[in-house]
């Protein structure tokens, strides 16, 4: 069961690797570092977003692959998701405000009986590494050195701007696609190394839909608090 708790946490890993119409003439007075810089600012005040993520690589115990789509309602800090990871499968995620929670087939057996979701409040230690909104990746983006311009290239149909940088002290490269139209930042791509070494492929799209996120009933959840002793026996 240890390995399956390192599974929920590898989304967080890979997200960390994780307008108008004349925005394209004033990004074209801006140097490539600035006008990444921007977009990513832009990108981070938007209301929601919905977001799909490729990630591959490793971290502690985890080895393997992860994809994930969801809708986040950054505004109030809400937000739904699927995952599949594998060795693992699927699993579904809801993020309210300070709590997570977490539904998965693999968790199943190790759940009382009645109850289908594992849930993570903020005071608990996994809570920092489940993502919340996009905020977390498009930070990363505010940091990276030695950015230049790629080319123009077509995201999911929308005209943008390729540009390619390094990670702080040279770890890791980040590739970046801005709307040429509406400044956002439409795609990111990052390669890491080191402790987790993979790469990861975020794709933004649907920015200011209404999201609505319902949290399961407190009847059919259990504490991940209380059930970490448990996991642990039967791992």
């Amino acid at each position: 069961m240890r390995c399956a708790l390192l599974a929920l946490l590898v989304v967080p890993f890979a997200l960390a690797a994780c307008g108008g119409s004349t925005y394209g003439t004033a990004q074209q007075t801006l140097t490539p570092a600035a006008s990444v810089r921007q977009a990513a600012t832009k990108t981070s005040a938007v209301p929601s977003a919905h977001i799909t993520l490729n990630a591959s690589g490793s971290a502690g115990m985890f080895n393997g692959t992860v994809t994930c789509g969801g809708d986040f309602d950054n505004a109030n800090h809400r937000g739904s998701f699927s995952l599949d990871v594998s060795g693992y499968g699927s699993v579904e995620g809801i993020v309210d405000g300070t709590t997570a929670y977490f539904k998965a087939p693999f968790l199943a057996p190790f759940l009382p009986a009645g109850k289908t979701w594992v849930k993570l409040k903020a005071n608990s230690a996994q809570f920092g590494a489940v993502p919340q909104d996009p905020k977390q990746a498009l930070a990363r983006l505010k940091k990276i050195a030695n950015v230049h311009e790629v080319g123009q290239e077509t995201i999911d149909g929308v005209d943008t701007t390729h540009y390619r940088g390094t990670g702080r002290l040279g770890r890791g490269a980040f590739d970046v696609w801005i709307g040429n139209d509406d400044g956002y930042v439409r795609r990111l791509t990052a390669t890491g190394k080191g402790k987790a070494k993979g790469s990861v492929e975020v794709t933004l799209s649907d920015f200011g839909k209404s999201v609505n996120v319902t949290p399961p009933p407190a009847s059919e959840t259990a504490d991940a608090t209380d059930l970490t002793s448990h996991f642990f026996k039967r791992s």
